[in-house]
């Protein structure tokens, strides 16, 4: 007997680019395992949200709600209609980002949907503990009697809202481009430290780091991966750091596969990009004392945690003398990651934290990823 199609629907506010990006990347996932998605895009500013730039990209039928003007009351009680339109096919609602939780707690708990609800409030518990305080006792109270589940596409989120929600979170990672994985090693002769992250310290860091292995002559190459920071690139240049563009991926991992180690001092506690990438691309990292980091990088085992610019430069001298250690951290976080964060790695989780059954998923057709400008939260 044929099985009903699976109805998915997404709630999303129009702005919240963190929540379309885990859109964008879920929705060819439920797609080829079958289901049939529909956006609930929420509209709160006073002229309607542009959801063209974005929804194109999206392989799901984009329904605006327009929200400018009304009440709280108004808003849950707009949310409920929209989602009770699908009561009777419903298989799944997912709450993208934190007002979407927060509404949609309201308004599933005061309809009577049935359907899987799941959960995924983005950087909630690290940007605003008290939000996520605050959501966590909604979504207990609400949706308590409800079949629902959360979801973080952050390792370092999901401890803590895991502990505030007193249930465990699933864990989505986000997949790695497979040329990352595929790209051969080419390291260069000269040693090559490349070195990415954000913020006015990581360019002091591998300033001072380039000048001081390279004060009487060139002997360790530094770089700089991707565009280079407002202000920075003119310290970069004085220090003798040559900034790569890597405008795409192919660049970007063929750039990764002539390093000797990488180095990325973010202090975000978002997914840290960079270093994932360069673990794919089997290449060394020393990164900043991080929640993220931690849970990406096994100390001393794939790659090493440094929680000083004295800790960087020791490890740095140390693997560059030790060849044969360096290419076992490489070897290692290489396996790491593609035991972790590959494109089936990635098909599987979405699945599970959906409860749908693995053999329901046929091909995922390959995209580019989708380039969004935070617009908000």
């Amino acid at each position: 007997m044929q099985q009903p199609p699976r109805v998915v629907v997404h709630v999303v506010a129009a702005e919240d680019w963190q929540a379309l990006e885990a859109l964008h990347r879920m929705a060819p996932v439920l797609a080829a395992a079958g289901a049939t998605q529909q956006v609930l895009a929420i509209d709160e500013q006073r002229t309607a949200a542009d959801c063209s730039a974005w929804s194109r990209e999206v392989p799901v039928e984009v329904a605006p709600l327009r929200f400018a003007g009304l009440t709280l009351r108004g808003k849950i009680r707009a949310l409920g209609r929209a989602l009770s339109a699908a009561a009777q096919t419903l298989y799944a609602v997912h709450l993208h980002g934190m007002r979407a939780c927060l509404l949609g707690a309201y308004a599933l708990r005061a309809s009577a949907l049935r359907a899987r609800v799941i959960c995924s409030p983005h950087g909630a518990p690290l940007h605003s503990p008290w939000r996520a305080a605050l959501l966590a006792r909604l979504l207990q109270i609400k949706l308590a009697p409800l079949d629902f589940a959360t979801l973080s596409a952050s390792l370092a989120e999901a401890g803590p809202l895991s502990r505030l929600l007193r249930r465990s979170v699933d864990v989505v990672l986000y997949p790695l481009s497979e040329v990352f994985f595929s790209t051969r090693r080419d390291e260069d002769k000269r040693a090559h430290v490349i070195a990415s992250g954000g913020g006015q310290e990581v360019v002091d860091l591998v300033t001072r780091l380039a000048v001081l292995f390279n004060g009487r002559e060139p002997r360790v190459r530094f770089s700089w991966l991707g565009p280079a920071l407002v202000g920075g690139a003119g310290a970069l240049a004085a220090a003798g750091v040559q900034v790569i563009a890597a405008p795409d991926e192919a660049a970007r991992a063929q750039a990764l596969s002539q390093a000797w180690l990488f180095i990325d001092v973010s202090v975000e506690d978002e997914m840290p990009l960079g270093t994932a990438q360069a673990m794919a691309a089997g290449v060394p990292c020393l990164v900043s004392d991080t929640a993220a980091h931690r849970e990406l990088i096994r100390h001393g085992e794939t790659g090493f945690i440094c929680a000083s610019e004295r800790d960087y430069l020791d490890r740095l001298v140390l693997l560059l003398r030790d060849r044969d250690e360096c290419a076992r951290l490489g070897e290692a976080a290489r396996a790491e990651a593609r035991r972790r964060l590959t494109q089936e790695q990635f098909e599987r989780a979405v699945l599970r934290a959906y409860a749908i059954p693995g053999s329901a998923l046929q091909a995922v057709p390959a995209g580019p990823p989708l380039r969004l400008v935070s617009g908000g939260t």
